[in-house]
């Protein structure tokens, strides 16, 4: 087990960067207070972290370069933990674990805030529109079962809500075609679903969490028109557990991709579940925790004015993704045509073809269908750099997006984490 130690930092001393990719250390403020700078958390969403408080835990549970720079606002001390050791402190703590999922669930949906202000289309605010306009986006893509799901939650959660009469309409359409909602079938203590079954869908209740026994299951964040797929879960991935804890609607939606069967947990026994299987928080942390991520690096490109800037800072967390070192020189090919580019980085139809040009000209890009080549990723890196120090990012104004990223708000003490400050060695 990694040893606990003591660091302490000058004011304005950088204590990581954003983007390095060494993450493996969390931080718990013992003295002094530090500050979170670079996106999102700058301007009104920058944060003051103080004694209690910890930082870098979202990039060292999934092992993700950091999210953010965190300089010293005053001269501090942090007691230092590496991952394992963190990993076992939380497990023997399950309200702490319960603390932090829930912070998760709160950053994510302060993401989600900032995608609707980003939209071409302002998202409404409310999450009875928002469900609403969910079923009409799958009703209009052909989807009938995911239309109906949607709208069927709909109309129970909302008899009389100013969509109600529009969504029975869109029901009765729907059922007229022969749509049909299929029920998960029972085996046991699991379920099974179909291929392409909705397991549940954003803005809808959450009473459970759900475990993988066989099949997958895609998990997507939709903001119609677009739709974002985050991850794809395996045998023994768990998901759904934001909003059992939260007790806050579903923040993603959830699709069966063949024949999967699921273990359902409900909240009542989420408790229970950590108490019998520490190893289970460890788990639930690390899913949520690259979940957070990918939704974060995908959020940032999109906040720059430039489109090249998007194009590239794109790129550049394609790589991330793929777990490919920026330092690299070595070639590497990833699964991202020019027009998928152009239409995540949000390039104007008038410009897609100057800025496609730029892009093929690029002598570190080779493009071929449905993938490109960076020659020389620390290359990419340089000019997503460039790029980046050259913009701005979107106009974030409190009164369009009033979200704050909640990083000072778990307050974590030293005994929480079964951290003896009294001996912890000076480093």
């Amino acid at each position: 087990m990694s040893e606990v130690i003591k660091k302490s930092y000058k004011t304005g001393a950088r204590i990581y960067l954003e983007s390095e990719e060494e993450s493996e250390d969390v931080f718990v403020i013992e003295k002094g207070e530090v500050e979170l700078a670079g996106f999102p958390a700058q301007r009104q969403f920058r944060s003051v972290l103080g004694p209690g408080d910890i930082f870098g835990f979202t990039s060292c549970l999934c092992r993700r370069p950091r999210m953010e720079t965190v300089i010293a606002r005053t001269d501090c001390t942090c007691a230092v933990l590496g991952r394992d050791r963190f990993l076992e402190s939380v497990q023997s703590n399950p309200e702490l674990a319960t603390r932090i999922i829930s912070y998760f669930a709160d950053e994510l949906r302060a993401y989600d805030d900032m995608v609707a202000v980003r939209s071409e289309k302002a998202a409404p605010a409310d999450e009875e529109s928002r469900l609403f306009e969910l079923g009409m986006h799958f009703a209009k893509a052909g989807r009938d079962a995911h239309a109906l799901h949607a709208l069927s939650v709909h109309a129970s959660l909302y008899p009389s809500s100013p969509h109600a009469q529009a969504a029975q309409k869109a029901l009765a359409a729907l059922r007229a075609k022969g749509a049909r909602l299929p029920a998960a079938v029972h085996e046991g203590l699991a379920r099974q679903y179909d291929d392409g079954q909705m397991v549940f869908c954003e803005h809808e209740p959450g009473r459970e969490l759900f475990i993988v026994k066989s099949g997958k299951v895609e998990i997507l964040k939709i903001t119609p028109p677009e739709e974002m797929l985050l991850s794809i879960l395996r045998e023994g991935d768990i998901f759904g557990e934001l909003s059992i804890v939260s007790s806050k609607p579903r923040n993603a939606t959830a699709i069966a991709i063949g024949k999967t069967d699921l273990l359902p947990v409900a909240r009542e026994s989420l408790a229970a579940l950590f108490e019998k299987s520490p190893l289970t928080i460890a788990r639930i942390l690390t899913a949520i925790s690259q979940r957070l991520w990918f939704t974060f690096i995908r959020l940032q490109s999109s906040f720059y004015e430039n489109p090249l800037t998007r194009a590239y800072v794109l790129l550049e967390n394609k790589l991330l993704e793929e777990r490919i070192s920026l330092s690299s020189t070595k070639p590497v090919t990833i699964a991202l045509g020019i027009g998928e580019i152009l239409a995540m980085a949000r390039v104007p139809s008038d410009q897609q073809q100057k800025l496609a040009v730029v892009l093929t000209d690029d002598a570190n890009l080779s493009f071929q269908f449905r993938q490109v080549t960076v020659e020389n990723p620390s290359q990419l890196e340089s000019k997503a750099r460039y790029f980046r120090t050259r913009d701005h990012l979107g106009s974030h104004d409190p009164k369009e997006a009033p979200v704050k990223r909640r990083a000072a708000t778990i307050g974590l003490d030293s005994h929480e984490l079964r951290v003896p400050t009294n001996t912890i060695p000076d480093k």
